[in-house]
């Protein structure tokens, strides 16, 4: 099976390797002045036509210098560059290039048109609007159903990445809107997938800052990007409706609608499986299911690695109503609604080994676990959400939102639990049958309000008097959230208890659990802010009601559980205020060159933390006060080179403190599991927690630069809590300590992207993340010490290529490691495990019809004791008929290799376990999909 993964990854990169021919490295340039002053022009379009044809074949804008570059043209061919700047006439020069040719026609000047009237205005197919750069799509000649996605690909300085994500001059792009609201939800894919190119007007690409916070600070632009549709296109409806039919009586189902009538979206949508596609929100269903297809970025697809297997439909709608209705990109005033109902039936089965880590052997200190359960849940959640920002109450920007969610979620369960451990002093065996139902309803709800001083916007903060009141001087921010929620839980459960060194301890019980516990929550957050000054409150309240009934059935005759019935009220108070100052230490800005910024906050704070509980179990009344002491300290410095990149640094410390818990103090023990129990501690203190982090980022600011982000941090605990694990006679007890001795945690973390663009149509994506870490901490186990240095090592590399949109590539590659060893033990029970998986995908277009698309996943997991490698092949090809694409054959075939075994392994300080669970396994489908579509109708 390994030979089969390396075998197909040689030879995708062969096919890679193949498509980077010899393609000629051709250049132009040039720099554009104006005649009557003979200064440079700045953001003036560059555009090459092929001689005779109308549409644009390369596009740019000239720098800060007045200077341009067009790279990879095509040799021997006729071209036109023309240049156009608002406000001067049209300079053409022709010319040829042959192969690997570079030529520069110097300084081209632009005359002065005197009477712009005489010129017929025609848009150019890149311009700068202002502050605003336009994309002028009927400019960019594509196939008649292309969307927008495949515009994208066209445009300079724009990168579409192989993970969906989208950058201009290498900085993101997080938010595409549609008219400058969002198009039926949040995620770029459904806009950038389903809307026809032929709808759209322009692109547009802007600073979503205001003036004050662009002038303030020019360089460090907050991008965004907004569809402007073509009169009457605004008017729409698209979608898909789709049946697939499998082997092992697999099937697969889905439809949405979504329609457009200008100033109201409405969703319909269905979907319904039983081959683990597990659907958590509409977004994820539209994206999925788009008009150009996901290639290899599915996240909607049969999951191999999940648990069990599930039964799943969801029923889906959302509105949205766009109050204004004037398509401003920096004025929302929204209302929404959405509600989504799932039912999931899923069968779980599990086997598991775990041995504790201790210090004898393994083989006489370990535990089998073997469950099977059935879960039907049913879940309901409605959401309103309100959104009115970019406003004004007087002369200030205000900013209102508001929403309330309500959950409705329901759970029946029949579960067999056998557990048989073989530990020193125990050898034993416990089995556990339980029918439960669980309903639970829950009503959250949150409200923000931002009042901004007269000098200050939504994205900028400006300290300047500037002759203003006290009060004109003062921003607001109030948060203030809440939930209340009430849950009921029933279970009748059939325990059974073995011990074969004792059978004195020998037991069964049959138990009724009636529990009934509600929940009431409220936070509030306001800070008021002046000049550099910043006071906040933090106001934390939160209550419950636990009413929990457990009878015991003796020979059918029921008999009230005195150490697990009670009753509870517990409540929480907690106040938070804070001051920071912020101090600018330095900056500088030199006009189009340059500038920086070296900042430092001090902060101080104090929280107050009370905590009650009243209990009809004597043992559970607790009362706790804690006052912590909060300092902190941030120190930031930022930098721009105009038009090169900019990094950002910081380094920050901060102190707090962690307060122990009712239930690790005052445990309820339920001795339906006699061979375990958790004692928690009679007393434990607060844990200080002193952490210390730096970081910094840089981006390079061009279409295919680098970007990337380092954090270091160091955090050093006293009073940590930790465990003592004795295993005495029948039992393993479980007690929580507080170790004087310093324990500490050091991580690094962060992320390097980089786009090659390896020709014309051909480019390459590099994505690498890693995450380190490592760590002390101290355990008891029979009353003997130990000091685990613990390590992990998570890596993640990236790698996409793609040959316009007819041929991507992903390689996906993960590892994982995790190291534990104990400094104080001469003994040899050191651990170490890996994790490692290599995914790879193909989406390769035969023709505008047919696709062929394949992915693999290579997963290997190995430690001291065990060792298990799969392989996970996928294949699908798609082919699309009638004359507008719409319908789509789909044959799919999954898990072609037969290797998804469920083996899978968990690790822990003082336990490793290994085991295996029930997944999908190999099936074949065939589906049918059509999508309904039409963008602008009466």
């Amino acid at each position: 099976m390994t030979k089969v993964y390396f075998q197909t990854l040689s030879l995708s990169l062969l096919l890679i390797l193949l498509n980077i021919n010899g393609f000629a490295q051709t250049k132009i340039e040039g720099i554009a002045i104006d005649t009557a002053h003979n200064n440079i022009l700045r953001s003036a379009t560059v555009s090459v036509y092929e001689k005779g044809n109308k549409t644009v074949d390369k596009v740019t804008l000239t720098d800060t210098y007045g200077k341009f570059r067009i790279n990879d043209l095509g040799i021997n061919k006729t071209y036109l560059l023309e240049l156009s700047h608002q406000g001067f006439k049209k300079a053409i020069r022709e010319f040829t290039l042959k192969k690997d040719e570079s030529k520069n026609l110097g300084k081209i000047h632009m005359d002065f048109l005197e009477n712009e009237l005489e010129e017929v205005e025609v848009l150019p197919p890149v311009r700068m609007n202002g502050d605003t750069l336009e994309f002028n799509a009927d400019a960019f000649k594509l196939d008649s159903n292309a969307v927008v996605e495949d515009l994208l690909r066209k445009l300079p300085g724009i990168v579409v990445w192989g993970d969906g994500s989208l950058t201009y001059n290498g900085k993101e792009i997080p938010n595409v809107l549609v008219n400058g609201k969002e198009f039926f939800g949040s995620s770029k894919a459904i806009v950038l997938q389903n809307l026809a190119k032929d709808a759209v007007q322009k692109l547009q690409i802007y600073d979503k800052r205001d003036e004050k916070e662009r002038k303030e600070n020019p360089l460090d632009a907050a991008l965004e990007m907004n569809v402007t549709l073509k009169k009457g296109k605004e008017k729409m409806y698209f979608g898909s409706l789709s049946y697939g039919s499998g082997t092992s009586k697999r099937y697969q189902q889905h439809s949405n609608l979504n329609l457009s009538t200008g100033k109201s979206q409405y969703t319909l949508a269905y979907s319904g499986n039983n081959s683990n596609k597990d659907l958590q929100s509409t977004d994820q269903l539209l994206k999925n299911t788009s008009f150009k297809g996901v290639g290899i970025n599915a996240d909607f697809d049969s999951d191999f690695l999940s648990t069990g297997i599930n039964n799943q439909h969801v029923l889906s709608g959302r509105y949205q109503y766009d109050i204004v209705g004037t398509n401003q990109v920096n004025r929302k005033h929204l209302f929404t609604s959405s509600v989504l109902s799932r039912w999931d039936n899923i069968i779980n089965k599990d086997h598991s080994t775990t041995a504790f880590l201790s210090n004898e052997n393994a083989i006489d200190n370990q535990r089998t676990n073997d469950s099977e359960s059935q879960n039907k849940r049913e879940n309901l959640l409605a959401a309103l959400k309100y959104t009115n920002t970019g406003g004004k109450v007087g002369n200030r920007f205000a900013n209102l939102s508001a929403d309330a969610d309500f959950e409705r979620s329901s759970n029946q369960e029949n579960s067999v639990i056998l557990n048989e451990y073989n530990y020193t002093n125990e050898h034993a065996q416990n089995t556990i049958r339980n029918n439960g139902d669980y309903r639970k309803n829950r009503l959250s709800y949150s409200t923000n309000i931002d009042l901004y001083d007269v000098n200050s916007s939504p994205n900028m903060i400006i300290h300047d008097k500037k002759g203003k009141s006290l009060g004109e001087l003062l921003t607001y921010k109030l948060k203030w959230d809440g939930s209340a929620s009430e849950t009921q839980q029933f279970n009748e459960m059939h325990s059974s208890y073995t011990n074969a060194d004792n059978q004195e301890l020998n037991r069964q019980d049959h138990r009724t659990y009636d529990k009934s516990l509600k929940e009431f929550s409220q936070n509030i957050d306001l800070s008021i802010r002046y000049l550099d000054w910043t006071l906040t409150h933090k106001l934390n309240f939160h209550h419950t009601t636990t009413n929990d009934n457990v009878i015991n059935l003796v020979a059918d005759q029921p008999q009230t559980n005195l150490d697990l019935t009670h009753q509870s009220k517990f409540n929480q108070l907690q106040y938070e205020p804070n001051l920071e100052k912020s101090f600018r230490i330095k900056s500088h800005y030199l006009q189009g060159r340059s500038s920086s910024s070296t900042n430092l906050t001090l902060g101080v704070g104090l929280r107050l933390y009370k905590s009650e509980n009243h209990s009809s179990l004597d043992y559970r009344n607790l009362a706790q006060t804690f006052n912590t002491f909060l300092p902190q300290l941030r120190l930031s410095r930022y930098y721009n080179k105009n038009s090169q990149y900019y990094t950002n640094s910081y380094l920050q410390l901060n102190y707090d403190e962690e307060y122990p818990s009712l239930d690790q103090l005052r445990p309820i023990y339920d001795n339906s599991n006699v061979a375990y129990r958790f004692f928690g501690a009679t007393e434990l203190k607060k844990t200080q927690r002193t952490k210390a982090t730096f970081g910094t980022s840089f981006n390079e600011q061009r279409q295919n630069g680098y970007s990337g982000n380092i954090s270091l941090s160091y955090t050093l605990y006293r009073r940590g809590l930790s465990d003592s694990i004795l295993f005495n006679e029948a039992q393993q007890q479980r007690y929580l300590i507080q170790i004087a001795a310093p324990m500490s945690l050091f991580g690094i973390n962060g992320y390097l992207n980089k786009n090659y663009p390896l020709n014309k149509t051909q480019a390459l994506n590099f994505q690498f993340d890693f995450s380190l870490s490592w760590g002390n901490k101290f355990q008891y186990v029979d009353a003997i010490k130990q000091e685990m240095h613990t390590n992990s090592q998570n890596l993640s590399l990236k790698s996409y290529y793609t040959i316009l949109d007819r041929y991507q590539i992903g390689w996906i590659n993960s590892w994982n490691r995790y190291a534990r060893h104990n400094k104080l033990s001469e003994k040899n029970n050191d651990y170490v495990s890996n994790y490692w998986s290599s995914g790879l995908s193909m989406s390769y277009s035969l023709s505008k019809r047919w696709q062929i698309n394949s992915n693999s996943t290579s997963r290997l997991s190995s430690s001291s004791n065990f060792k298990d490698h799969a392989l996970i092949w996928n294949v699908n090809t798609t082919y699309r008929l009638l004359p507008g694409n719409n319908l789509e054959l789909k044959l799919s075939a999954y898990d072609l290799l037969k290797e998804n075994k469920g083996l899978y392994i968990n690790n822990g300080l003082t336990e490793f376990t290994q085991g295996y669970r029930n997944n999908l396994t190999q099936y074949f489908m065939l589906s049918l999909t059509y999508f309904p579509r039409k963008f602008g109708f009466k």
